[in-house]
Formats: structure tokens, sequence, C-alpha cells
């Protein structure tokens, strides 16, 4: 079904966009055009853009009732900038992939604060997926999540186990019934995104249960492998592209700080920061383009792009009459092979601190698509690279 017309401002930004080349020489500039649409709620307070395809359709969580009170949350697919509602009655739902066919992988739960147990969604249809327990009623104690599914209908996920001890990264290949996956040694794991290769990613615990490092499955033949660190004692790996380019974050050595790391070629590189301590590699296209969030120097987060070789705040891309509106993009959560980027944004001067979804779509030039050209060449990017997930 279809929301009331969304209250959506369609304004454009001009982005920078560098094509790195063989050598990590820049080429020329590439403008690119943006509208930003705020994609507004269901009536509540909020609404959150988890991920998008390259139909551009998005996913995520709505909230019901008015701005001032929260009433619930439905799974939410954008066409563009128009909102469906995925009906079901009884149960709140919420999307946090979406493969090429528009079929969703999240989670449902049958009360506003409660247990969620992992469920695909093909159109309207749900079809939840056991957990450990062999459980899929959401009153059940247990919880479990899909967070990644790919164009072959395999789905990536976390569920705690039978007796709750740990939590597992577990995959569903075209089956209600999960396969745990491999840890790093440690009791628990956790799995975040996964390619068309079947090539699946997150974190697992080390020996002794005290660390966890970014990993990554093959859901082809069991194996798994450690990515290391930047130097820390921890990462989380998020996304995977179908190039096998990797994302996440990292601690630094100290552990004083984390930042958004990139995984490609065998090496580890630290994709820096806006001036903070932290940042966030979200998700990649399959040109590598990435986008997250990071810190600025006075702490807030914001929206960010890595782009050849640097973070961009994407605010600072955006027209000057979009921040005069209030805007703030806090995070950008998705960006497919034409460009489109879907996140969470705030608004102190409408009242939006928690967040509405929000798309940003190029109009008039197309984003490049390959940003950055990974690679061997970007073996000593960022001082040195490192082997080595965060909480997500």
């Amino acid at each position: 079904m279809s929301s009331p017309t969304l209250p959506a401002s369609v304004l454009k930004l001009r982005a920078a966009l560098a094509l790195a080349v063989c050598g990590c020489l820049a080429a020329p500039a590439h403008a690119a055009d943006y509208g930003f649409t705020d994609l507004g709620t269901a009536g509540g307070p909020y609404s959150s853009a988890n991920a998008i395809n390259n139909a551009n359709q998005t996913t995520g969580i709505n909230s019901l009732g008015t701005p001032s009170e929260d009433q619930g949350w439905v799974l939410s697919r954008w066409n563009g900038a128009t909102l469906n509602l995925i009906s079901d009655p009884g149960r709140f739902n919420g999307g946090w992939a979406i493969n090429s066919a528009g079929t969703i992988a999240g989670g449902s739960s049958r009360a506003f604060v409660g247990y969620i147990h992992a469920a695909v969604w093909n159109g309207n249809t749900r079809t939840d997926l056991n957990d450990l327990g062999g459980a899929t009623d959401p009153n059940d104690r247990r919880w479990s999540i899909a967070t990644g599914i790919n164009d072959a209908g395999q789905v990536i996920g976390t569920s705690v186990t039978a007796d709750e001890s740990a939590t597992k990264a577990v995959s569903w290949n075209n089956s209600v019934n999960p396969t745990v996956l491999a840890t790093l040694g440690g009791a628990s794991s956790e799995g975040n995104g996964i390619n068309n290769a079947g090539q699946a990613v997150g974190s697992s615990y080390l020996d002794g249960d005290e660390f966890r490092h970014a990993a990554v499955w093959n859901l082809n033949n069991a194996g798994v492998a450690d990515l290391g660190t930047l130097g820390g004692s921890e990462s989380n790996a998020l996304a995977i592209n179908n190039a096998g380019q990797i994302v996440g974050w990292s601690d630094l050595t100290g552990d004083a700080e984390h930042h958004a790391a990139l995984w490609s070629a065998g090496s580890a590189i630290d994709l820096g920061t806006l001036g903070g301590l932290e940042s966030r590699a979200l998700a990649i296209n399959d040109g590598g383009a990435i986008v997250g969030w990071s810190n600025l120097a006075d702490g807030s987060q914001r929206a960010a792009l890595w782009s050849g070789g640097s973070a961009i705040d994407l605010n600072s891309l955006l027209e000057p009459s979009v921040a005069a509106a209030g805007w703030i993009l806090t995070e950008a959560t998705g960006i497919n092979s034409q460009g489109w980027i879907v996140g969470n944004a705030k608004n102190s001067l409408l009242g939006i601190t928690e967040g509405h979804a929000y798309l940003l779509a190029p109009t008039a030039v197309p984003l490049p698509g390959a940003v950055w050209l990974f690679g061997s060449v970007l073996a000593g990017f960022a001082g040195a690279a490192r082997r080595k997930p965060a909480n997500v």
C-alpha cells in the first residue's frame, strides 16, 4: 500500500568525485548533480533507510503514529522516492537488505519492544526463518536477524544459539533452516553482508572470546578467514561488493580510535575520518564507491563518502538552501551502482530529532561508476596497509 503524499523537498547539490587511475593518480573531478529528498515517515517521528538496490529500491523501517508519538514500526520499500508500506497486522517488521529482485531480508517482532526473528519478504509476503533453536515465532525469547541477501536468494545474518549461550553467524541458503558458519576460535560471531559469489562478511571472536576480528566466509566451501585489523584489537566487516572488496571498521593501534576500513587485494586500508576519532564504512558499490559516517573534530556525526582517497562530508556538498532548511545528513547507509545514496538525516528546525530517511539521486551528470580503481596500487595507501567488527 502507498502512504499519503510524502513531505519531500527535492533540492540540488553538487558533488565533485575524483576517479582514481592506476598509480593512484587522480583524474579530473567529475561534477554530479543530486536531488535531495526527505523520504518522510508513515506518520510517526522517524524513518530509517538501510539499503538500496540497483533498481533504486530502498528498504528500511518507518514509524507509525504522529510526529510526537511513536505507535510502532512497519517494513518499508521505497521505489525511488515513493513509499510503499508492507502491511502485516500484528507484526512489527523492518528491512535490512534488498537484492536486485526486490526481495527484502530483515526481522519481524510481535511486540513494539520485543524479540526480533529473521524473515524475508517476496513482494508483500513474509517468510519466517528458523533460528538456531528451530523457532520462528518472535514470542520465543531467542532472537535472530537477517542482514544480507544476494541475487541467488542466499541470506546471511545472526542467531542466538538454542541454549542462549552465544550468537552465531548463520546463512539461510534458500531454506528456512540456518547453517552455522565457522568462527575464528571464539564462541560468538555475527553475519552482516553477502555478495553474489556467496562470500559473506561479519565478525567473529578469537580464542578466549576477548576480541573479535572482521571475518569473511565462503559459503561454497564453508571456509572462514580472519581479515585482521589496522593495528588495534578489534574490527568488523559490514559489507562486501561483487568484486570482493570489503568495508567496515577497525581499531587503530592503542584502541583509542576506530576508523572506517577497506579490505582489498589482501590488504587493510585506513579510510580516515572527517577530523574526529571515529568513522565507519557501511556500504560499497560494485564500482568501489564507499559511504558511511564519520565524526568531526567536535565529535558530531556526519554522513561520509570516500572518494579518490579522501573522506568527504556529504553535507559540504549540499546546496546552501538545503543546509539553511536545517537538514544534517548523519549517515549514509547504502549506495548503488548508479550512485544513488540513501541514509538518515536530522533537522532541528523541523523538530526531526530521531531521523528521517533520505535519498540522494544523481540528476544532470551520473556518478562515476568507479570512484576508485582498487587493487595492488592501494597496498601502500594511508601510510601502511595492515591486516584485522564493529558493533553494528
